[in-house]
């Protein structure tokens, strides 16, 4: 049986190493369990497997799950101890694999995509400088047909001379 401590160890481990958990391949993964259990084990005084780590923490992730969807109204929820005693801690989805730019920049193309129903994503990449902001917003010209039209603007040509001397020559 898991006290809360053991439990509070489990999670925080697991949290402050996310970033390196989702570098590991699948034997790194079973290696990193192992470990975890030892130390637990060491500085609990109990006798866990890596398995049993690992099944004790996505079986939390799973009451979380239920209790959120217990929270969110969802018929398919419900209100478990764990789930409420660890909904805060696990509000966060700290066990995700980290998103890169390249995976937001990629969901808001999605959103955009979806809501615009364009056909080109948005020319954006985190190596580059963001898009230029869209020109300021000018009113159309309005023609008031109650008044006369404005004079011209003056020229800035000068004024037309006489017309040349022309000299025949027969």
């Amino acid at each position: 049986m898991w006290s809360k401590d053991q439990l509070n160890y489990l999670i925080e481990k697991r949290k402050s190493e996310n970033e390196n958990y989702h570098q590991l391949n699948n034997n790194m993964r079973y290696n990193y369990w192992k470990t975890l259990a030892s130390e637990i084990n060491i500085k609990f005084g109990t006798d866990y497997s890596g398995k049993k780590c690992k099944e004790k923490f996505y079986g939390l992730v799973r009451a979380y799950k239920k209790m959120k969807k217990y929270v969110d109204g969802d018929p398919k929820g419900k209100k478990t101890m764990l789930g409420e005693m660890f909904f805060e801690e696990f509000k966060e989805h700290f066990w995700e694999k980290p998103r890169t730019n390249y995976d937001i920049i990629h969901d808001i193309n999605e959103r955009s995509r979806a809501t615009s129903q364009a056909t080109t994503p948005l020319n954006y990449s985190p190596l580059s400088s963001p898009p230029p902001p869209p020109p300021p917003y000018s009113p159309p010209n309005i023609i008031n047909l109650t008044s006369p039209p404005p004079p011209p603007p003056p020229s800035s040509l000068p004024p037309p001379s006489s017309p040349p001397n022309i000299i025949n020559i027969d």
